[in-house]
């Protein structure tokens, strides 16, 4: 009997039907991309180690609350926040395109892995954090943190 995992680790991730009672065989395909993504790099193939891990990330976010143990694969599935930044940096991803990756992903909640501008640092440069803090800055007006959620917001005095 074969598993999904002998021919891709995405594909346990990107099939829900595969989960919720299988979170060591996920976390199992989360830590072969890992290694995927890094032996990319390793070998200089940052596009398609921007591609995978991005690819990755969307679909662990999707598809790790699903299991039974959301939170196994966490810590395998925050290897590829860095090994992505890294990727973007060097495979010359658009600081506007990181930027905006970035911004959608933390307003679609990403939590498994959680992505942070720190991390995506050297890829956003100087005119991507420009621009990712002019769009948070652009969303605040629009919607105050405070109003947020049910929150009130209360003026400081």
């Amino acid at each position: 009997m074969t598993s999904p995992l002998d021919d891709d680790p995405l594909e346990l991730l990107s099939g829900p039907s595969l989960l919720p009672d299988r979170a060591e065989e996920y976390a199992e395909a989360v830590r072969d991309l890992v290694r995927e993504v890094a032996a990319l790099s390793d070998l200089g193939e940052w596009t398609a180690a921007e591609s995978l891990a991005r690819r990755a990330i969307v679909l662990i976010d999707r598809t790790a609350p699903m299991l039974t143990d959301p939170a196994l694969p966490s810590a395998e599935a925050s290897a590829l926040v860095p090994l992505h930044a890294t990727a973007c940096a060097r495979a010359g991803v658009d600081p506007h395109e990181v930027a905006r990756w970035l911004l959608a992903a933390q307003a679609n909640g990403q939590d498994v892995p959680a992505v942070s501008v720190e991390a995506y640092a050297d890829a956003l440069g100087p005119e991507g954090l420009a621009a990712y803090t002019a769009s948070v800055t652009a969303l605040d007006e629009l919607d105050p943190p405070a109003t947020r959620h049910g929150e009130r917001h209360t003026p400081s005095a």
